[in-house]
């Protein structure tokens, strides 16, 4: 992950303050390892465009671009994943990610993977369940099932990890992470920690981790 946080993920959090749903910086509130941070609440409505920018970086873009999909090898199979266009939908406990994906074998097709995480009820941590073999097209899952689970997985950490890094910095400098996820058909709850000192971590100034 890039030592960066994405601009439209500060700008939520520094929306969320002035609107004073949430305090102001972690490191102004002296946060000590492992100390949590309030929860941070994004919308349905927010949800998807947030996710996209998630999305991109999981593609591997840590800056505004104008390409709107990668595309996969694999042998001699090629499949075209289009970052820029993946969706969510909400339920309790769970989010539901859809990537639009093209290649010769069928055209254009979509891809949905359901993640199962904690809800307010039933808190899990940082942790999701889901199927291996995604739904979709059966050429593309057939031969790409374990990435696209991979990346739609990853897509979610990158906008959980970058929520939590742009809420700020622990009393050590190091960018805050993600401790807990939950979800609703409201929106999602991400819970920001300062990290736990590790023996030879202490250099992790500035790095948003996925946990």
């Amino acid at each position: 992950m890039a030592d960066t946080v994405a601009p439209e993920f500060v700008r939520f959090i520094e929306t969320e303050r002035s609107a004073k749903r949430l305090p102001q910086a972690a490191a102004r509130t002296k946060i000590a390892e492992g100390d949590v941070f309030p929860t941070v609440f994004v919308p349905a409505t927010r949800l998807t465009p947030l996710l996209r920018v998630g999305a991109g970086r999981a593609a591997g873009f840590f800056r505004a671009t104008k390409k709107t999909e990668v595309i996969w090898v694999q042998g001699d199979s090629e499949l075209a994943v289009g970052f820029a266009a993946v969706d969510v939908k909400l339920a309790d406990g769970a989010l539901q990610v859809s990537i639009p994906v093209r290649c010769d074998q069928i055209g254009k097709g979509t891809v949905t993977m359901l993640f199962v995480v904690g809800s307010a009820a039933s808190p899990s941590g940082l942790y999701a369940a889901t199927a291996s073999r995604p739904i979709g097209p059966e050429p593309v899952v057939a031969i790409w099932s374990e990435a696209l689970v991979a990346f739609a997985w990853n897509c979610l950490l990158e906008l959980v990890g970058g929520m939590a890094a742009a809420v700020g910095k622990d009393q050590r400098g190091n960018l805050l992470v993600p401790v807990e996820l939950s979800a609703r058909k409201q929106g999602i709850e991400i819970v920001p920690m300062a990290r736990f000192r590790f023996s030879g971590t202490s250099s992790l100034k500035s790095t948003a981790v996925r946990s």
